[in-house]
């Protein structure tokens, strides 16, 4: 085999596992998938598995890189570019975010699970090496719309950038866990849809971010 055959014949490999992967973890959760399950339903040995993968932790890295990754190629075409206010980029971000989590509420729960399996038991350069790779765009281009919200009187100025960035992003954060941890069992809890829910929610904390009039009223 050519090394460019090869070479693409180890990249296809190692796509097909990460696909069978997390179709494994978001079907049954991380903690029930075993490495002899992922290798029995790729088709493959143990040994072929570790030439590309050191763990089951090392594969669930990857597949939290992919789907953030991919949570920010859709905010930069849906969110980011499409202009407006600082504000209104702000809201579309929110609550596109949980129009996403809404709509694959089993890859809401593999993140939640993630988190808490190992990403709150890494270091704190560990966590922000593979956040900043994946999300550092969204930092970037959320700290933009609220910078501009500030100057344009769209988003309140009497609170940080910086601090307006970390509420959002943390808002962002606890309401996923607590989807991907609960998911539809909040709809009986509360007898109304859990989509509504979350969307009311995140209109709330949206309206926080907005200046008040002379009334004390949100602009």
């Amino acid at each position: 085999m050519a090394q460019g055959q090869y070479t693409r014949h180890r990249e296809t490999q190692r796509d097909t596992l990460l696909n069978v992967a997390e179709d494994l973890f978001i079907q049954k959760g991380i903690v029930s998938v075993t490495i002899e399950d992922i290798v029995k339903a790729a088709g493959i040995t143990r040994p072929t598995l570790y030439k590309y993968f050191s763990s089951k932790e090392d594969m669930a890295v990857e597949i939290f890189k992919l789907v953030t990754t991919a949570w920010a190629v859709w905010d930069m075409e849906e969110t980011w570019t499409i202009g407006g206010t600082g504000y209104s980029r702000v809201e579309r971000f929110v609550l596109g975010h949980f129009d996403r989590l809404v709509a694959n509420p089993r890859e809401t729960s593999f993140i939640a699970e993630f988190n808490y399996l190992y990403a709150k038991q890494w270091t704190a350069a560990k966590a922000m090496e593979i956040i900043h790779n994946t999300l550092g765009v969204e930092e970037d281009q959320l700290r933009k719309a609220i910078t501009e919200g500030q100057a344009d009187g769209s988003i309140r100025a009497d609170v940080p950038s910086e601090m307006l960035i970390a509420n959002v992003f943390n808002f962002n954060s606890a309401m996923m866990s607590r989807m991907g941890d609960f998911g539809s069992k909040i709809d009986f809890e509360f007898e109304m849809p859990s989509g509504d829910i979350f969307r009311q929610i995140a209109r709330l904390f949206l309206d926080g971010l907005r200046p008040r009039g002379p009334s004390g009223d949100r602009t």
